[in-house]
């Protein structure tokens, strides 16, 4: 069987691969190559494989030029979309430093602005804790203001109150040194406020003593009004737009009105006669209001009180003003009068001498006569009158209100 095929295959290649010759003439000789089935088919054989190669060659070149030019694209499209993260990238961060940079500058701002607040209210708390009346009144400074005491129902004088010591963090973020500054702001106007507040309740209670309406004395005040001036910028907005303490405006606005307030009941203080007119060893011999008359003996209205003391004891100013009158008056003796202003006048009746003419200015405790017993008068004393806008008032409230005032020499 495998003869037969052998033979049959054998057939089929002499068929197709008979023995050739190939003849070639030269200068008139012919020459010829023989060439054998065998060599045929080696041939035939080597040329198929060439074939075959290159064919396989070529496939191989154009499929490998299709991949290649996919990864081309792929990797140039990748290259692409790099390029364009890192150009978002350097966009994002150019815009984040920039926005840093901003803010930075915006948070330095803002920080300013609170250290400039931070120094105007340090030197109104200043202002709010300077002491303005003291309780004791044999005390004496070389200031001319009044001091500040405790309330005339404190039985011990107020100790001031220390402005509070925050703890300052030096570190260099700027929230950090904003929330700081915030919180010493916060501070100092919260102290401020309660300073301010326990002045003014102070100063009504002892205007309160004398009688006074303080409604209406603030009232004539109205017209030099003032108080300390906070500027405000846009670093405002900012420090608003961060949640800073947006009542900043309001609270300084409160605080201005309520200090105007203490410094105009302390302008009434320094002008009300609230010291007492006897400079010597004194006993008071007659109240303000009825009475019975010590020379008719029938009852009578007495418009002020008497002073008891030794012949020629000195007689003193209550509060500064001008002498608006000295010399004889009838049924007061020798009399003097003294403005103070803001509607406030004092009387001093039955003097043995004066001291003072009119016009002079005289200060508190300036002697301007000398006790005795001239014009409607039984013996040796001092009818004292206290008048406000034409009303008379009692002076033994004035005298209690000046318990816990002292004015300073």
């Amino acid at each position: 069987m495998i003869d037969r095929i052998l033979n049959r295959l054998r057939v089929w290649l002499q068929q197709f691969f008979p023995e050739r010759q190939i003849y070639h003439r030269s200068e008139g000789k012919v020459n010829y190559i023989s060439l054998t089935p065998r060599n045929q088919m080696i041939a035939a054989a080597s040329a198929g494989v060439l074939i075959i190669w290159l064919l396989y060659s070529t496939i191989s070149v154009f499929s490998s030029g299709h991949l290649l030019s996919s990864q081309s694209i792929r990797a140039h499209e990748s290259r692409t979309k790099v390029q364009l993260m890192l150009s978002e990238a350097r966009a994002r961060e150019a815009s984040t430093k920039a926005l840093l940079e901003n803010r930075t500058k915006e948070f330095s701002i803002a920080a300013n602005e609170f250290e400039q607040r931070l120094g105007t209210l340090k030197i109104l708390l200043n202002h709010v804790s300077e002491p303005t009346f003291v309780t004791n009144t044999n005390q004496s400074s070389a200031s001319g203001n009044l001091v500040m005491a405790a309330a005339a129902s404190d039985p011990e004088p107020r100790q001031s109150r220390p402005l509070p010591s925050p703890v300052i963090d030096n570190t260099n973020q700027p929230m950090a040194r904003l929330s700081m500054l915030k919180n010493e702001q916060d501070l100092i106007l919260r102290t401020a406020e309660e300073t301010t507040t326990d002045k003014v309740e102070n100063l009504m209670s002892i205007l309160q003593f004398t009688g006074l309406n303080t409604g209406k004395l603030l009232a004539t005040e109205k017209t030099n009004v003032g108080g300390p001036y906070i500027a405000m910028s846009e670093a405002d907005l900012f420090a608003e737009a961060l949640d800073i303490d947006n009542d900043f405006s309001r609270r300084i606005l409160r605080l201005s009105t309520r200090l105007n307030e203490a410094k105009q009941l302390e302008q009434i203080l320094l002008t009300t006669p609230l010291a007492n007119p006897v400079l010597a060893e004194h006993r008071r011999t007659s109240k303000f209001g009825s009475r019975i008359d010590p020379i008719t003996g029938k009852p009578a209205r007495h418009p002020g009180m008497d002073f008891g003391a030794f012949r020629l004891a000195p007689i003193g100013a209550t509060s500064a003003g001008k002498v608006v009158y000295a010399g004889w008056k009838s049924g007061y003796g020798r009399f003097v009068e003294i403005d103070h202003g803001r509607g406030f006048r004092t009387r001093y009746a039955h003097m043995a001498k004066l001291v003072v003419k009119r016009g002079q200015i005289v200060q508190e405790g300036d002697k301007i006569g000398l006790m005795g017993s001239s014009g409607r008068s039984t013996g040796t004393h001092l009818h004292y009158e206290i008048w406000h806008n034409g009303k008379i008032y009692d002076p033994e409230k004035f005298l209690k209100a000046g318990l816990y005032v002292q004015q300073k020499k």
